[in-house]
């Protein structure tokens, strides 16, 4: 049986890749975020950011994370999402152009998002986060 993989699965995987890859990065001048998505198959997802001197041009990691799950599962669906940034790292809550894109891979997405909790996170649906959403009935 395979094992069910938790909300701290997530936090723990995208942590390691940013520890990972966090130096680098910083002597390029970026800003550094990971992100981990849980698809609805039960596979993750894990990518960073692609930043620029730029920023208004930069890709987010959720984006990159969505892409990868995107591109390898034929009806990929977010089950739960989690970004962060920085070393030590802590969780971010997506911008706006992400919400839009969990929303349009998962409608029931259930997003790791900070608080002042003692474990730091709680679980949000992204329904919540982005609750009128741009639909284009009609067209």
């Amino acid at each position: 049986m395979k094992q069910k993989i938790t909300a701290q699965d997530l936090i723990d995987k995208t942590a390691a890749l940013l520890s990972k890859r966090y130096v680098r990065a910083v002597q390029e001048h970026h800003v550094v975020v990971a992100a981990s998505v849980l698809s609805k198959a039960g596979k993750v997802y894990t990518a960073l950011n692609i930043g620029t001197y730029q920023p208004s041009i930069a890709t987010c990691a959720e984006i990159n994370a969505i892409g990868m799950g995107h591109t390898a599962e034929k009806d990929f669906e977010i089950d739960m999402i989690v970004a962060m940034r920085d070393l030590p790292s802590y969780i971010i809550s997506p911008c706006g152009k992400c919400r839009e894109y969990i929303s349009d891979y998962g409608p029931k997405a259930r997003v790791v998002m900070p608080d002042d909790s003692k474990k730091g996170w709680r679980l949000v649906k992204i329904a919540d986060l982005f609750p009128y959403k741009y639909e284009k009935k009609g067209l």
